[in-house]
């Protein structure tokens, strides 16, 4: 029997969404004329790894204070590749894909239409290994980069659902006269089972179906003013928009 920390724990894990592939950003001009150099997206695609450094998401690449305030992180880079576009008008041009291991907030956010493109945070010699390193990534509804993917959740995949076709759960009785007590206990062993296996799976739904029914009355709760939340999350002033200079710390935003 496994340990009941450790059950949740599995349930955790099989509830946890990580998305396929998604375009990140594509090599050559940007929207503002800046850069992408195909080596960059080569050295981010074959450097990141998690146990290296966790790229995180962040709202519009702004690193909130508190840990449940409006600029929290989002989610995490899992894996990074890079690929050359084979069809459309960028095709031929390398570009950057990322899976990602998105938080509820920002599922919340790409159902409800906002922020569904990812603008990528690249920071050169990093480590001073001389290669670029995906240090992390922002979700936008301007990115800097051509050709970047809108992020699409659905709970239609949920590995949780259990509503499927049925499955049997054989019996096999004995003629009435060898019928006894005991040899009926034994006959309901299977069906004790199996109503335990999906007493656990239906716990399992609920709790996800509920945090979809909070998210929903989160949404239509008032809103304190923007003044107010930047205040509460230490954020205070005016930010310009990424263009990778200064501001954002040395780091190339696309």
């Amino acid at each position: 029997m496994i340990p009941t920390s450790e059950q949740d724990e599995q349930k955790e894990q099989n509830i946890m969404l990580i998305t396929d592939y998604i375009r990140a950003c594509v090599a050559g001009a940007t929207v503002d004329g800046r850069e992408i150099p195909d080596q960059a997206i080569e050295d981010m695609a074959t450097t990141y790894h998690p146990d290296t450094y966790s790229a995180k998401i962040w709202p519009e690449h702004i690193r909130g204070i508190a840990p449940d305030g409006m600029f929290k992180a989002l989610g995490d880079v899992v894996q990074a590749k890079a690929e050359r576009i084979k069809g459309g008008a960028l095709a031929g041009k390398l570009a950057l894909y990322v899976k990602i291991a998105p938080h509820q907030d920002l599922i919340a956010m790409v159902r409800n239409g906002q922020k569904v493109h990812l603008s990528i945070e690249a920071q050169p010699n990093f480590a001073n290994t001389g290669k670029t390193y995906l240090v992390g990534v922002g979700v936008t509804d301007s990115p800097a980069s051509l050709g970047t993917g809108i992020m699409k959740f659905s709970t239609a995949a949920r590995s949780e659902n259990i509503f499927s076709t049925p499955q049997e759960t054989p019996i096999n009785l004995p003629s009435d006269s060898d019928m006894t007590r005991e040899d009926f206990q034994q006959l309901l062993k299977p069906l004790y089972t199996r109503l335990g296996d999906i007493e656990d799976k239906l716990e399992q739904q609920y709790k996800a179906i509920k945090k979809d029914t909070d998210e929903i009355i989160s949404l239509s709760m008032p809103l304190p003013s923007v003044e107010t939340r930047m205040r509460i999350n230490g954020y205070s002033g005016h930010r310009e928009p990424h263009n990778g200079g200064d501001s954002d710390r040395k780091r190339n935003i696309y």
